[in-house]
């Protein structure tokens, strides 16, 4: 196997259980440090029913996640790149390394900016890579080059770019229509050039 990155429930539960015992903690500095402020009873007692009832919640997903089987599991072998999550189909797939032609870094701008790692297929296909866990992308990709060395990977295992569309650029053109009209107008001045208000023309600098 030249790339396995595992990650089970179990593990997650030890974080949950740690946030658990920080509550009680919390609260007895709150306790220590602002029991002289007015109104303090009143906002302690809010502070600790806030606190069991997130405890008790967290109690709950500590028991399931400690009891759960499922894990969420990436690999890749020489025929084969394989990722499963527990909870979402849209990051479960097993393809042929053979068969990836790009994998981007993708940067969506818009009212919530959002990022994907789309992996594109020779038959027109994508899958996307989870972002949710730690893995070493560099080691990934390293781990795919040795199967596949014609796969277009990102410049940068770590950066996402934005690449421009059609629709965006609408998009862009009719929410800031003033802003567009002035910065095209001034990439159609090239360095060194000067543009005739009389009549539109460009007299270069000698």
């Amino acid at each position: 196997m030249l790339f396995h990155y595992a990650k089970t429930r179990r593990r997650q539960a030890l974080k949950i259980a740690f946030n658990i015992l920080l509550i009680p903690v919390l609260l007895f500095a709150f306790h220590h440090f602002f029991q002289d402020k007015a109104n303090f009873s009143e906002i302690y007692d809010i502070a600790v029913k806030a606190g069991v009832a997130v405890m008790v919640v967290l109690a709950g997903i500590f028991l399931w996640f400690l009891t759960s089987k499922e894990k969420f599991e990436i690999y890749v072998t020489g025929n084969e790149f394989s990722s499963h999550h527990p909870l979402f189909k849209e990051w479960c797939f097993s393809v042929d390394p053979k068969d990836i032609v790009e994998i981007e870094h993708h940067l969506r701008v818009d009212a919530s900016a959002m990022t994907n790692i789309n992996v594109y297929l020779k038959d027109g296909t994508r899958v996307q890579i989870c972002q949710n866990y730690p893995f070493s992308r560099k080691k990934l990709y390293s781990a795919l080059e040795k199967v596949n060395p014609e796969i277009q990977f990102p410049d940068d295992p770590n950066v996402f770019k934005h690449r421009k569309t059609e629709a965006m650029d609408e998009y862009v053109s009719n929410r800031f229509p003033i802003t567009t009209k002035v910065v095209k107008s001034a990439l159609k001045v090239m360095p060194g050039q000067n543009v005739d208000p009389e009549d539109g023309k460009q007299d270069k600098h000698q």
